[in-house]
This record gives structure tokens, C-alpha cells and sequence, in this order.
């Protein structure tokens, strides 16, 4: 480890608070990550939408968990009971549970890829984890096999009415397959460096 990348992991706080959620930074958190939490621009654009656009009486359901900072903020403002969390990296399910403790809230977590059909799948574990995902887009990444739940089964079961999508590259595929049932808000980050432009489009 470089001698200022050293420095900074023991002098900046492990814990921020963001939007009222208290989030801790977990070792597994590369060095770009930190600097993206440390900057303030982890996750800022979706905490914007998600503040002006949620109700108290939706039910969310969030694909990517990530380290459970959007859902831990929905979770505050509507409820555990109706917010249900998707994460497929089993890496941070104790980094999320962690988070989810720190503001004393319990949103429904499964660790679990979400696709058309109930079963297993690749996965490919980035270094920076938010770059894992279905497809080997990333240097040196590590396959796994993860479980997977049909996400419109669980669409039926949980009757989400706001579904947060961030899943590298995965929302191409998840769109051709998804029945919306319900849900009348949708957010979705778009992945470029995965997508080709006619994907995208």
C-alpha cells in the first residue's frame, strides 16, 4: 500500500453523514470509492431524485443495494416495511447491514442477483465494487456464482411502486424481460462504458 493512500485510510473518518444517514466506509472500499465518498458525489444525483420524488406512500424496491445509503434514506423517511433491497456482490452484505445498524433501520435486504429467471449467474467482482456486474467488462475482475430471483416474481410479491435500477450494465437486458406491473416511478442509471449507444437508446 503507497504511504498517502496508508495515511488517508487512518486519518479520515470511517463514518460521514450524508443526508441525514450516517454511512461507514468499509475496508473493501478502493481507493476511488473513498475519494468519491470524501468529495460528496457518491450517490448525489440519486439522492436528489429520490428526495424530490418519493412518497410516503410508496413501496420501493432497489436493485443494487450498493453500501445501502439510498435505501437506508428511504428506509427513514417511509418505512422498513416498505422498502426491499436487491444486492448480487455477497461482499457487502456486511458493509450494508453495518450502515443499516449505524441509523437503526431494517429495509428488506436479499443478496441475490435479480434476473428474468429464478436459478444462478456469473458475476464479475470488480475492484471497485460498483463496477461489478453481470458482464466481464472490468481488469481483472473475479468470477463468482451468485443466485438469482425472477425479478417479476418478486415485482408481484412486493408490489413496488418506485423501482431504483443500478446494476452496471444489467438494466439493458432487465428491460426487455420486466413487467412494470405497479410501478409508476422508475430510476435508472445508465451505464455508457458497458452499453453500446443503440443499447442505450
Amino acid at each position: 500500500m503507497k504511504i498517502q493512500s496508508w495515511f488517508n485510510k487512518i486519518t479520515q473518518p470511517q463514518i460521514l453523514e450524508i443526508e441525514g444517514i450516517k454511512l461507514k466506509i468499509p475496508s473493501i472500499a478502493s481507493d476511488v470509492i473513498r475519494k468519491a465518498i470524501y468529495g460528496g458525489f457518491y450517490e448525489t444525483d440519486e439522492l436528489k431524485l429520490i428526495k424530490s420524488k418519493l412518497s410516503l406512500d410508496d413501496v420501493v424496491m432497489e436493485i443494487g443495494t450498493g453500501l445501502g445509503l439510498l435505501s437506508a434514506y428511504c428506509a427513514k423517511q417511509i418505512g422498513n416495511d416498505k422498502v426491499f433491497t436487491f444486492e448480487a456482490n455477497p461482499a457487502l452484505e456486511q458493509a450494508i447491514k453495518d450502515n443499516y445498524a449505524l441509523n437503526q433501520i431494517e429495509p428488506q435486504l436479499e443478496i441475490c442477483l435479480v434476473g428474468d429467471r429464478s436459478g444462478s449467474s456469473n458475476f464479475y467482482v470488480g475492484k471497485n465494487f460498483w463496477s461489478s456486474s453481470i458482464y466481464n467488462k472490468t481488469q481483472g475482475a473475479k468470477l463468482i456464482t451468485v443466485p438469482v430471483i425472477s425479478f417479476n416474481e418478486k415485482v408481484r410479491e412486493i408490489d413496488p411502486t418506485f423501482l431504483l435500477l443500478d446494476i452496471e450494465g444489467g438494466e439493458y437486458e432487465l428491460v426487455k424481460y420486466a413487467d412494470f406491473h405497479n410501478i409508476r416511478k422508475l430510476m435508472i442509471e445508465i451505464h455508457s462504458w458497458i452499453l453500446t449507444p443503440e443499447q442505450i437508446q
